[in-house]
């Protein structure tokens, strides 16, 4: 299992390589960029699922995004 990922923020449009916690979903995170908040759109399950170029750690050990499965 991969946990760094490159997430571009939709803010200012600047990827960066993040570490992405292996047990807790993030739904927002701070841009180190620009300093933005980045939320995960209502129909994603995360930030990562939605603008990084990795799966999150849910996805990537279950094949799903439900971390209640």
């Amino acid at each position: 299992m991969l946990n760094t990922a490159t997430i571009v923020c939709p803010h200012c449009q600047q990827p960066s390589v993040e570490t992405m916690r292996v047990r807790m979903v993030e739904r927002s995170i701070r841009c180190s960029e620009c300093g933005e908040t980045i939320a995960a759109p209502a129909d994603k399950h995360c930030v990562w699922c939605a603008y990084a170029d990795m799966p999150c750690p849910v996805v990537q050990n279950d094949g799903s995004c439900n971390p209640y499965k």
